[in-house]
């Protein structure tokens, strides 16, 4: 009888091989309305859109890994009344990434990730919710809580999103649209997306620990009342790389229409290192690359004790609405190290006696060419993408060391950390190290087999899979195995019917010795089987074995 058993479930492995070909171990797909939990030994393939509908949640543990569909344009969006609960860490991140195979990724190869809240918006037609762009059955954000809370977001990184749903409309690498201040977003890397890589809708979340790598469009995007603050956030472009539409660090906008319609868009960023296109080599640089910010259409918009360097212009204050505010200090860019630009500054239609240049002089540090904020090295991974974030750090004597400014209205707050340096680094900053990966084109994702440890690198004379212990177990029990050659190897638990209950293991291992510590605290009491699969060059082990859970 045993037997018999053991032969359905090689059936059941062998059918689901065929179907994810030993890369997907599972999908996620449709609608999740429930509590549901992904686990980090498997390997996600995203497919359509997937709502996690008003009420539902979506926990995703540090180190899964999910892959956006290119076909069916793989998209993540939490609605509003929905939550995600995405916790990664330094060692272990939670990545969404291109499901194309390495070498032929590219930005907009999938959608993104699209967070949903109930705070506060400003509208054109003055309704407190709107429809979020680009996404199709149409789902709303906004409301009257600007406490809201989506969830958690904390050691992600998103690559080769942006992907366009309908023409002219692709989607941003993370969108926010209405999400409230009871929402942790913090520690996120965006790289080679088709589109904005962040763009906040409205609301009131505040971030920190913010990267864009390489975006087509637009790297920091704030509208339709966005009031949130931002500190520690680094951009770099690529020269040749820019939207039709003009390529920015920074836009914002308050709205589409009414302009002084309410909540106004008032977002305030501190420490941020904008490493624009190398404007003094025109010979490489895209010719829509336009400016480092354009602040528009009465937004009030402040970026203070921060550095931006090699771009065409620098801030570009569009509108009386705007430059009336910078006057007035209602809005402010001061304290910042601006470094070979080509234009510090311009207006149009200013008002209320606003100098552009003059402003822009007497409230910064200004330097005529790159080289005088001395960073490390900010332009050596141009051609390559061979960055570290120490390329971004001040070098010794840096004017960036020094200079910021947290006095400034609004800076008192507790969410800001108070520095002497301006920029998102000073030369010992840790926050970037470990979880970001700017070379993510020669990545070959690996599962992140989670409490596997080697015993021994010593080749077995042959394969073998011993009996787990302690037997019978609760909740956490050893199992360990041989490898006699280097293959694939797949270790997964079944319950009685043969249905997988949990894959301990799926990646290529050298010959060795291995064990694997199992936590089984998610299922009941019960037997269950336990299966190594090791794929080698010229030869195929397999094995099965039962153990006991007793709680």
């Amino acid at each position: 009888m045993l037997k018999q058993f053991l032969l359905a479930v090689v059936s059941v492995i062998v059918l689901g091989s065929s179907v994810f070909s030993n890369t997907w171990t599972d999908t996620l797909t449709g609608n999740i309305t429930s509590n549901v939990t992904l686990q980090n030994t498997k390997r996600y393939l995203m497919l359509g859109t997937v709502f996690v509908k008003s009420g539902g949640t979506l926990n995703i543990p540090a180190g899964t890994q999910i892959f956006g569909d290119k076909s069916s344009k793989g998209t993540l969006v939490i609605e509003r009344g929905g939550t995600i609960n995405a916790n990664g860490n330094a060692l272990a991140p939670i990545v969404f990434t291109s499901a194309q195979p390495v070498g032929t990724k590219a930005a907009g190869d999938w959608g993104g990730v699209v967070i949903l809240g109930k705070a506060r918006i400003n509208t054109a037609s003055g309704s407190d919710t709107a429809a979020i762009e680009g996404i199709s059955p149409s789902v709303y954000y906004g409301g009257t809580n600007d406490a809201d809370n989506s969830g958690t977001f904390r050691y992600v990184r998103i690559e080769y999103s942006g992907i366009a749903l309908s023409p002219n409309n692709e989607i941003n690498g993370l969108t926010m649209g209405g999400v409230g201040s009871g929402t942790t977003i913090e520690y996120i890397m965006v790289a080679y997306n088709g589109d904005d890589s962040f763009e906040w809708f409205g609301g009131t979340v505040n971030c920190k620990y913010l990267i864009s790598y390489f975006p087509v469009d637009d790297e920091f995007d704030t509208d339709f009342g966005y009031r949130g603050k931002l500190q520690f956030l680094l951009g770099i472009r690529k020269p040749s790389v820019a939207d039709i539409s003009g390529s920015t660090c920074f836009e914002s906008d308050n709205n589409n229409g009414p302009n002084n319609n309410t909540p106004r868009t008032q977002p305030l960023f501190s420490n941020v290192t904008s490493i624009g296109p190398k404007q003094y080599d025109t010979s490489v640089v895209n010719p829509n690359y336009t400016r480092m910010g354009h602040l528009r259409r009465n937004s009030l918009i402040s970026i203070v004790n921060s550095v931006a360097m090699g771009w065409p212009t620098g801030a570009y204050y569009d509108g009386s609405g705007v430059t009336c505010a910078v006057q007035n200090d209602t809005s402010r860019v001061k304290a910042n190290v601006f470094a070979g630009l080509y234009t510090l500054a311009s207006s149009t239609n200013a008002g209320c006696g606003f100098d552009a240049s003059a402003y822009t002089n007497s409230n910064n540090t200004i330097f005529a060419a790159i080289t005088g904020a001395l960073l490390n090295s900010p332009y050596s991974g141009v051609s390559t993408g061979n960055y570290s974030p120490a390329n971004f750090f001040p070098a010794g004597g840096s004017p960036v060391l020094n200079g910021a400014n947290f006095t400034l209205p609004g800076m008192n707050d507790p969410f800001f950390t108070p520095t002497t340096y301006r920029g998102a680094f000073d030369q010992n900053s840790t926050w970037a190290n470990d979880w970001t990966n700017f070379r993510p084109d020669t990545v070959n994702y690996k599962i992140i087999p989670i409490g596997i440890s080697p015993i021994s690198n010593i080749v077995p004379k042959s394969y073998s899979l011993q009996q787990n212990y302690p037997n019978p177990f609760n909740p956490t029990t050893n199992i360990k195995f041989d490898v006699a050659a280097n293959g694939f190897a797949k270790l997964v638990i079944f319950d009685v019917l043969g249905r997988e209950v949990a894959t301990l293991l799926s990646e290529e291992l050298k010959a060795g010795q291995y064990a694997v510590n199992y936590n089984a605290s998610n299922l009941p009491s019960g037997v269950y089987l336990y299966r190594l699969t090791v794929d080698g060059k010229n030869s195929t082990f397999v094995d099965t074995k039962k153990l006991v859970l007793v709680k």
